[in-house]
Formats: structure tokens, C-alpha cells, sequence
């Protein structure tokens, strides 16, 4: 991630968050997973692929399509976060270089945000418990805009919040919803994919 940075010279970065500062998204399957044993369902990879970097209500659409499931939208996603949140509530395993990643932009008074698909009390306390909650320049969560990833609106937000132009931040991302809307939102964006998510295209960006 830091020799990424050295090539990039722009004014802030905004990060995605699970999946690409923390190793959630195995966690966040599992989480998913639960629900769905509960009747009978196992959440197969092609299917959570297709819910990587999207909002909970969108992941939840994708399930209800391939899984007869007898819960609302809203049920499903507040068993699924209760979940995530028992699973990292005392430790929360960080993605290899992140650490280090974050020393570089501290040593540069690089502006630094997080625009994340998940829920700002997920984000909050991953940020808490990472202690970056004070270092952090602004939080945009999944269900404080108008339309979740792959549209632009988390990353326009998230560079306005950070007072800067989409053209003068450089996106961290993991999935193909968040680099397409980071990319069509205007910012220079560098896919830095999982285990979950390496076999995508990310050619576009």
C-alpha cells in the first residue's frame, strides 16, 4: 500500500473500510451465513460476491432474489449487524500494510477519509477500536446517501466533507461496486483487491 501512495501525489485519500483496511468480509459472510443456516440456505460464493462493497439493503435484495428467506429487508439486515458487531467487539483483524500505510499519510498531514457501504455505527466502531476515530477527516457511511455504490454519491459526499475536489483525492478500494464509484465520481482510484474479490476486473480504473 505505501509504495502505492510514494506514486500517487494528491491532496486527501479516501478509504473503503471493510475489506480493505480490516479482514471483515470473511466475518461479514459468516455473519450472513448464520442467518441463512436458520433455514436451511448456505450463501454460496457467487452470490456473496455479487454483495461485496454494497449497502445492506442492496446485499439483502441480492439474498431475498436467491433464498426464499420468511424475513423483511429490515429483519435481515439488524440479525446480520448484531452479528458482525458480536464478532469484532474485541478484536478486529487489519488488512497487512494498513498500519503501516496509515504512518506514511500521518508523517505527510495527508487529509484522510472513510467512505464505507456499511452503517456509520459500524464504522465508528471499527475506527474506535483501531483507535483512528480522532485521526480520521470525515465518515461517510452507506445509508447517508441517496444511492449506495457502484454510484458516486458516498464518494462526492466524502471528498466534499474533507473540503477538497474528487479530482484531488485518490481512492483505496477492494470491490468492483467501490471502484466504480469512486472512478465515476471523478477520483483516482486504485483497486487493492481481497481474497474475496481478486478474480474481478478491475481494468477500468
Amino acid at each position: 500500500m505505501t509504495s502505492q501512495l510514494s506514486d500517487n501525489p494528491t491532496k486527501a485519500i479516501i478509504f473503503d473500510m471493510d475489506g480493505l483496511m480490516v479482514d471483515t468480509e470473511p466475518l461479514s459472510r459468516q455473519a450472513w451465513q448464520t442467518v441463512l443456516a436458520e433455514y436451511g440456505y448456505e450463501l454460496s460464493d457467487r452470490v456473496y460476491l455479487k454483495m461485496i462493497g454494497r449497502r445492506s439493503d442492496a446485499s439483502v435484495q441480492i439474498l431475498k432474489e436467491t433464498y426464499p428467506i420468511p424475513l423483511t429487508g429490515e429483519e435481515l439486515i439488524e440479525r446480520k449487524k448484531a452479528l458482525l458487531a458480536e464478532r469484532i467487539a474485541t478484536s478486529i483483524p487489519v488488512m497487512p500494510g494498513f498500519f503501516e500505510l496509515q504512518a506514511a499519510i500521518k508523517k505527510r498531514h495527508i487529509d484522510w477519509a472513510v467512505a464505507t457501504s456499511s452503517s456509520r455505527s459500524h464504522a465508528v466502531q471499527v475506527l474506535t477500536q483501531l483507535n483512528l476515530i480522532d485521526q480520521c477527516g470525515a465518515v461517510v457511511a452507506g445509508n447517508e446517501v441517496k444511492n449506495g455504490k457502484p454510484a458516486p454519491d458516498i464518494y462526492l459526499l466524502a471528498a466534499k466533507r474533507l473540503g477538497y475536489a474528487p479530482q484531488n483525492c485518490l481512492a483505496l478500494e477492494d470491490s468492483l461496486p467501490g471502484c466504480h464509484a469512486a472512478h465515476t465520481a471523478g477520483l483516482i482510484t486504485i483497486a487493492i483487491p481481497n481474497g474475496a474479490t481478486r478474480q474481478s476486473d478491475f481494468d477500468f480504473v
